[in-house]
């Protein structure tokens, strides 16, 4: 009796024994399966993440690529733009040489400008009595007179000298040149050059 005691105990044991590890496998089980949905719900979630990551990537380097074409752009026109830059800073410095040019002329007309305002102005003087102005033609024409007196006197005296040049040639000491006598050959002409009288 205590023996088949003990067996329906082991028994009774092992049966919970069996139940308790059946229980505990379906929870395992049960726990497995949830733990499998989560992993596949996770899977799927990355999943669409990697797509998603993809579809960015994609557009990410379709504009880093416009991006490069925008920069190379962006390089050639800074590229011209500074070009354009050296050329507008020669042209500066040329403008500007011309401009210290045209200062230096400008003030070298207002200096002229200021000599013969003053001219003009001590001419407006002298001219503006009646006296001065007789005075000032007489000195005009005796400046005139004595201008034509200069000239003509040079021009005497080219004729001189160059008649002179002629009689010192002679002719060689020759009396007799080709056949003809050179003495008396032609009568002399005495010209007598009046001198116009000083005034």
């Amino acid at each position: 009796m205590k023996r088949g005691r003990a067996v329906l105990l082991v028994l009774t044991i092992l049966a919970i024994g069996s139940l308790w590890r059946a229980v505990s496998i379906e929870r395992e089980k049960r726990h497995i399966t949830e733990e499998y949905t989560k992993a596949q719900r996770l899977i799927a979630e990355l999943e669409q993440d990697r797509s998603h990551l993809n579809s960015e990537l994609v557009t990410a380097k379709g504009t880093i690529d416009g991006q490069t074409d925008d920069l190379s752009t962006l390089q050639s026109e800074l590229q011209q733009v500074q070009s354009r830059l050296d050329e507008t800073v020669v042209e500066l410095s040329s403008l500007q040489r011309e401009h210290e040019q045209l200062r230096e002329h400008d003030a070298s007309l207002t200096t002229q400008l200021s000599s013969v305002t003053q001219e003009k102005q001590q001419l407006e003087a002298r001219l503006s009595s009646l006296t001065e102005l007789r005075v000032a033609i007489r000195d005009v024409k005796r400046k005139m007179r004595d201008e034509r007196w200069a000239t003509w006197r040079e021009r005497v005296r080219q004729a001189k000298l160059a008649d002179q040049a002629k009689l010192a040639a002679g002719n060689r000491g020759f009396v007799i040149r080709n056949g003809v006598t050179t003495l008396g050959a032609t009568p002399r002409l005495h010209v007598h050059v009046l001198e116009p009288e000083s005034q």
